[in-house]
């Protein structure tokens, strides 16, 4: 398989999910705290992929 595929798929889930947290979660936060925490959720869901592709992997 190509590792670009599954870096770009990786960086789009981990994007949309940033902003899907963001947008609907902390509705009354002040812009910096926003962008403080889209980065916060960008690598939280990237480190959890990279630990899921990980162990299938490690498995499949």
């Amino acid at each position: 398989m190509n590792y670009g595929v599954f870096a770009v798929v990786m960086l789009t889930v981990a994007i949309l999910g940033s902003w899907v947290l963001i947008k609907y979660k902390d509705n009354e936060k002040a812009t910096q705290v926003k962008w403080a925490l889209f980065v916060l959720y960008f690598w939280l869901l990237n480190f959890i992929q990279l630990i899921f592709l990980a162990v299938a992997y490690r498995f499949l």
